[in-house]
């Protein structure tokens, strides 16, 4: 693809500009992102029982508590309070640190059983946080280096359970709604369909999942992974879908750090809200958004993102890339 297109999101309905011939624009500001250094001595996260609560252990993962949560842990439920013109409502909810034992091996760098370990966390403590009454949506996300947010090295991914469902959520959710009134389909189902008869965006597949770079990807070497059946809910995986949910984040992770020099990036997973029953039409999935460029005038400006790299072209890159 040499010329720039438009392509839509056909779940949120957002238009994204794949500029490719920008890959030659010369950039006289670039520059690598610093990196945070803190030896093992000095990391808060080598010996997690000084100074955080621990809530569940492995070999492989352990589950704090976050010693400086965003939210308060409370088990009154809060109520929107008028300021009119505004709305405001207290920031009940909860935060947990999901801690790998290596100060320096990331998710790139783990054997299938590690991310499994992993994995297991993250769906216990989803499980367990579901049944608090005030939880509307649990969000399981990871940061990995300075230009993502992470704030400490050390590899780890957080928990946040939240009193209200977010707007970016609902806004997926309402363009997986409407895609389905009128369809009579899973518009994510749709778009696996398109890919698997397309393949030029699968990076990697397995039994029962697959990742793809997205036909309108947000930010160039975005990455998806979905479950081949269709589900709603991350937290109903079988036990041999676990098992193939550790290979395919194994080897997707790997081919990110092999194929792009290890990027900083951020990951969450969408999944259906914990209190509804009326969502079947939501297939979840795990978002993978490398930092590769930082928002100009054009993205602030008109909210329409520009990406430099085709997803057929960073789709090449990471199948190609070593597991």
């Amino acid at each position: 693809m040499t010329r720039s297109e438009f392509r839509k999101d056909i779940v949120s309905g957002d238009w994204i500009l794949v500029a490719g011939g920008l890959k030659k624009k010369p950039n006289f500001f670039a520059k690598a992102p610093k990196k945070i250094k803190i030896s093992k001595k000095g990391c808060p996260f080598e010996n997690v029982k000084e100074g955080h609560k621990l809530i569940l252990s492995s070999e492989f993962a352990k589950v704090v508590l976050n010693k400086f949560p965003i939210l308060t842990p409370r088990k009154v439920c809060p109520i929107p309070l008028s300021e009119a013109p505004y709305e405001k409502m207290a920031g009940v909810g909860f935060q947990e640190l999901v801690i790998t034992p290596d100060h320096s091996r990331s998710l790139g760098d783990m054997m299938k059983e590690e991310i499994l370990s992993v994995l297991e966390a993250y769906l216990s403590r989803y499980q367990a946080l579901k049944k608090e009454k005030c939880i509307e949506y649990i969000l399981i996300f990871h940061n990995h280096g300075p230009s993502a947010g992470a704030t400490v090295p050390h590899p780890h991914s957080q928990i946040l359970a939240l009193p209200i469902i977010p707007l970016d959520v609902e806004r997926s959710l309402s363009g997986s709604a409407s895609y389905f009134k009128k369809y009579s389909r899973c518009v994510h189902c749709a778009i696996l369909k398109k890919e698997l008869r397309n393949k030029k965006r699968i990076i990697y597949k397995n039994k029962d999942f697959i990742a793809i770079a997205p036909y309108a990807s947000h930010v160039s070497f975005e990455t998806r992974l979905y479950p081949l059946k269709h589900g709603s809910n991350f937290e109903e995986m079988s036990q041999a879908e676990k098992e193939n949910f550790a290979d395919m984040m194994r080897a997707v992770f790997a081919k990110l750090k092999n194929g792009m020099n290890n990027p900083d990036y951020n990951f969450f997973i969408h999944t259906a809200p914990v209190k509804a029953d009326h969502v079947k039409h939501y297939h979840w999935h795990l978002e993978i958004l490398p930092r590769t460029n930082i928002w100009g005038g054009v993205e602030l400006g008109t909210g329409t993102e520009v990406i430099k790299m085709p997803p057929e072209e960073s789709a090449k890159i990471l199948r190609e890339a070593r597991t």
